[in-house]
């Protein structure tokens, strides 16, 4: 296989989605609730954005990391099986032997109820054994990205080792880093990350007033914590904020972004929403655009995405359309 055109390395989890829908509300401690319908359908934070950047940069471009099982059930398949579709390399996938007892691959179960409320419970799996050595055994794809003066993005839903890791190789390759702070173990403190090697950080309204400990309630305040953040490090930050459209800051200035209007679709869905602003913010940078134009097509595909049936990522041709 020829890793000669990789514009981008995904580091993240690989999980599948055990969804059940219908849910007239959702149960409390001892109840049991009934629901309608079942969804298992491919999930992971990182991996979304990778399926989601392959749509936009084209089959070949994008490459991922992770670890998974071939466990009896098939439930490794759908995340694994939806990069293949997508044309993502899946060479930096390690597969490990499946254990009943202690090695499971990622597992999302959801209950949702009609107003779209949700339980979620993860089950890390071997996801939480991604290490430094994994990422070692990818050396092929740093070289190849780096080559093509691409980028690795990295969310919090791995180990805190290996995301240092991770790091410390993209600087080491002259590779720039877009970070998600999203995906960390309940409130883990991933502070020591936010400093000067990431190129952009992205985190939403809950994941800014975390690492900056400002209580984000309007654009002031999300301002001042973007502001905070920027002093941390990064180059730049795009803070998401859902309908009240976003904030780009960087060292010498900060822009509010609104939520454009769009042709709304029959649903209203924000599962995916933040990783498809990631995927568009990231394709746009690949291809030159200015950072604010990048941020504005990153605010515009998240918009499109929350108006989607579940998560179907967002295509060049989608931006195009929609930005006229």
């Amino acid at each position: 296989m020829s890793f000669d055109n990789l514009s981008a390395l995904v580091i993240g989890s690989f999980n599948t989605d055990i969804v059940g829908h219908g849910f007239s509300s959702l149960p409390k401690e001892g109840e049991t609730g009934f629901g309608s319908k079942l969804q298992v359908c491919p999930g992971g934070k990182s991996r979304f954005v990778g399926q989601m950047l392959a749509a936009l940069l084209g089959q070949g471009k994008v490459a991922m990391v992770g670890r998974t099982t071939q466990d009896p059930f098939g439930l490794w398949r759908p995340p694994v099986d939806a990069l293949i579709d997508a044309g993502v390399d899946c060479s930096g996938i390690r597969f490990v032997r499946f254990d009943k007892d202690t090695g499971w691959p990622g597992i999302n179960f959801v209950a949702m109820d009609e107003a779209g409320n949700r339980h979620t419970y993860v089950i890390e799996g071997v996801n939480n054994e991604l290490s430094p050595d994994d990422l070692a055994q990818s050396d092929h794809l740093f070289r190849s990205v780096s080559r093509n003066k691409g980028m690795l993005i990295l969310s919090m839903e791995v180990p805190l080792g290996t995301a240092i890791f991770a790091i410390q190789k993209a600087r080491e390759h002259h590779i720039r880093v877009m970070m998600d702070p999203g995906g960390a173990r309940g409130r883990s403190d991933v502070s020591s990350l936010i400093n000067s090697d990431i190129f952009l950080l992205k985190p939403n309204d809950e994941e800014a007033s975390h690492l900056t400990g400002i209580k984000i309630k309007d654009n002031d305040s999300a301002l001042e914590a973007a502001r905070k953040l920027v002093s941390m490090g990064p180059e730049h930050v795009l803070l998401t904020r859902g309908e009240n459209g976003a904030v780009l800051a960087w060292k010498l200035g900060e822009k509010l972004i609104d939520c454009p209007r769009v042709s709304e679709g029959a649903e209203e869905d924000a599962t995916g929403c933040g990783e498809q602003a990631m995927a568009a913010m990231c394709a746009a940078i690949y291809r030159g655009k200015d950072l604010q134009t990048a941020a504005d097509m990153a605010v515009l595909a998240g918009t499109l995405q929350y108006y989607r049936a579940g998560v179907v990522p967002i295509t060049e041709k989608d931006l195009t359309v929609s930005a006229k």
